[in-house]
């Protein structure tokens, strides 16, 4: 049980770490910008640095340059996978775990169309592809190799039925597979190789396709304004410490209006040099209205700008459908999530398909505890 007055004294504790003025450190990093933008021979510059510590972007276009963003007036259909996830109990001997892949499709404009929503369990058991058992990481891996899966299957099939209509395949989160950066090497190989082969095919569907990140904390932009303050020397730490806690979006907040978008950048990150030049991950930011997000696309959507401008037109209407946030990817949520009485049916299920069998299932006192306080 918490207690509730204890909490309170800790959190006066941490109060100036949470509640401390960043006015000054935005203020420094927006005319640092300023004087990026001004300095022709800045992208020169960029392209020399080899040693830094943190993804370093480029670009193409003029930095200043923002984007308006028309509002929609055309037939459009929406697309979104999102998947969930109940890992192995250790506290039970069956190495038993769930993923599921919740499914949408919006259609907007075009008659008789309904929305669908699907909803798709799979149980692994036993052991992985590699013969160990299930960790958490590795579901989390699996999870988005089946999004990816089902994605891909659920473009093709609305391409299909919806062939003279713009459509976008949108995902929650990042193309940028970070969380592989430091998974051991047949791990992290193992599945980028089963993400970048389903990217390929969809690149050969050609099927348009987003990841769209809701307050990034990202902080790529920031590594232009770090390389300015300390002159390219990036192990004079001392002179851009002052803009550590700055993310892009605070440098987004000073240049976009509502419904505009910035350039497109490149990423840079050390997982993505193992991406195929025409997967390589690209990213710009846009005003939704309500809030600066990140949209990342491959580069092979990157390179055509009428494909940039249309993604971005149906990322801004879906957020106003959806109150700030991508009405597409919260009702694929909605279908994906696994809440705790389907949990309990699940280990309910479990265990009366091992009673069937007569095999008793063995489950630690600890975890019997915690399904059923006594005193």
């Amino acid at each position: 049980m918490l207690d509730r007055l204890k909490l309170l004294i800790e959190l006066q504790k941490v109060a100036g770490q949470l509640f401390a003025d960043p006015s000054p450190s935005y203020h420094l990093a927006r005319d640092v910008w300023q004087s990026i933008i001004a300095d022709s021979t800045f992208l020169y510059k960029v392209r020399q640095v080899h040693n830094a510590p943190w993804p370093v972007p480029l670009w193409q276009d003029d930095l200043d340059a923002t984007l308006s963003i028309e509002k929609v007036a055309f037939a459009y259909v929406a697309l979104s996978v999102d998947g969930s996830q109940i890992y192995p109990d250790r506290h039970n001997v069956l190495s038993c775990c769930l993923i599921n892949t919740g499914s949408v499709v919006l259609p907007y404009g075009i008659e008789n169309k309904r929305v669908e929503l699907f909803s798709d369990p799979t149980v692994f058991a036993g052991l992985d592809e590699n013969q160990q058992p299930f960790t958490t990481d590795g579901v989390n891996c699996k999870r988005q190799e089946l999004e990816l899966r089902a994605g891909l299957e659920l473009g093709k099939k609305i391409r299909n039925e919806y062939s003279a209509v713009a459509q976008l395949l949108l995902f929650d989160g990042s193309l940028i597979f970070w969380h592989l950066s430091s998974k051991e090497t047949h791990l992290r190989d193992q599945f980028l190789n089963a993400y970048l082969t389903l990217l390929d095919e969809l690149y050969h569907e050609k099927i348009p396709i987003c990841w769209y990140i809701s307050m990034p904390k990202s902080k790529e932009l920031m590594s232009l304004v770090r390389l300015y303050l300390c002159n390219f020397d990036v192990d004079k730490k001392e002179l851009y410490e002052s803009v550590d806690n700055v993310i892009d979006s605070g440098i987004m907040n000073s240049v976009l209006a509502p419904c505009t978008r910035s350039i497109v950048f490149s990423n840079h990150s050390t997982i993505s040099v193992y991406y195929p030049a025409h997967l390589r991950p690209f990213f710009f930011y846009l005003h939704t209205g309500n809030e600066i997000g990140r949209v990342e696309i491959p580069a092979w959507i990157a390179q055509d700008a009428s494909a940039v401008d249309l993604i971005a037109q149906i990322v801004i209407d879906q957020c106003i459908k959806g109150g700030g946030y991508p009405v597409v990817l919260a009702e694929a949520h909605e279908q994906a999530v696994v809440k705790g009485p389907d949990r309990e049916f699940f280990y309910h299920f479990l265990q009366k398909m091992g009673m069937e069998r007569n095999h008793t299932q063995s489950i630690s006192r600890k975890s019997l505890k915690k399904r059923g306080i006594g005193i």
